[in-house]
């Protein structure tokens, strides 16, 4: 094996450690903020993971006999670390072929869609609203991410992620997309003010209402690293073209240290947002989101004109 590919697989394997070990310190990190800001001391950085570690050593209670309720659970952990490989550290991918952002794309929306499914498995009012909700919230921030999707692929002439990164030209069509792009990325993340299907003094929970021990501790690791993973991804696009080519080891780690750094410092921001703001009607969001999306759509036209 080359030296190369030793490089390679270590940056591939980083990547790996790095989003199954980050994404509950990070909400670690947003639960410190907030309570800094409300002029409380707040939880340790580690308190998400003592919080998951004590669900997975709680046996769930099972209120159906769906087997969908036990296994959504298992399929959103699953696709949101899909997800994650698809992205790439420090110049390396861990899983790499053409048309991968399409797969990004699919695979985020699935962890949503178990969520929905597992609220719509158990006979609970509060986990059909929730689940309604979240189905509001997919079927008009989905098509915004799309309008972007495409104005990058267009952009930089691939389908493939790591190649869109490297490629991309400056226009004016590039820049109002990636405003858009972090937009539509904080309302999937469901970050307040859009965590509008789980809204606990509404409607306890949302989808997730029903759930509790293991199976609970699982969608919220999985809903975490959905989040890493949709950071990563934005981070990633604006760190790549800055840094390039990718060409040597140094380049590599240092390219991987400013990943990490960003993503980090960008969620002291989102917990400055949600402590800053009341959640929003759906209602609401589904209009903005509208609008948004019919305003991606022009920015997609300036881009297929070369602007």
């Amino acid at each position: 094996m080359k030296m190369n590919e030793y490089v390679g697989w270590a940056f591939k394997i980083a990547g790996v450690i790095l989003f199954l070990l980050l994404p509950p310190y990070l909400d670690g990190i947003a639960r410190r903020v907030k309570a800094r800001l409300q002029y409380r001391r707040g939880p340790p950085l580690s308190q998400t993971w003592y919080d998951l570690k004590k669900l997975f050593a709680i046996p769930s209670v099972i209120p159906t006999k769906s087997a969908v309720f036990r296994i959504a659970p298992y399929l959103a952990l699953a696709s949101a670390i899909t997800a994650a490989l698809l992205l790439p550290y420090g110049g390396y991918v861990p899983i790499n072929y053409g048309y991968n952002l399409i797969v990004f794309f699919y695979v985020i929306v699935m962890v949503s869609v178990f969520i929905m499914l597992g609220g719509f498995s158990v006979q609970s009012a509060f986990s059909h609203l929730g689940s309604a909700r979240e189905m509001q919230l997919l079927l008009t921030v989905e098509p915004i991410l799309a309008v972007v999707y495409g104005v990058l692929a267009y952009n930089a002439g691939s389908l493939n992620i790591a190649t869109i990164f490297n490629n991309l030209h400056l226009t004016p069509s590039l820049i109002l997309a990636i405003i858009i792009l972090a937009y539509a990325l904080y309302v999937e993340s469901g970050f307040v003010p859009f965590d509008i299907a789980e809204a606990e003094q509404e409607v306890i929970g949302g989808p997730l209402s029903e759930y509790s021990g293991r199976l609970l501790g699982v969608f919220y690791y999985a809903i975490y690293i959905k989040r890493f993973a949709l950071l990563w991804f934005f981070v990633s696009l604006i760190t790549y073209p800055v840094m390039r080519p990718i060409n040597d080891v140094i380049t590599s780690v240092g390219l991987f240290i400013v990943q990490i750094l960003l993503t980090i410092a960008f969620y002291p921001i989102i917990a400055a947002l949600e402590a800053t703001n009341a959640r929003l009607r759906i209602d609401h969001v589904v209009k903005v989101n509208v609008k948004i999306f019919f305003i991606g759509l022009g920015i997609l036209a300036m881009a297929f004109m070369g602007w």
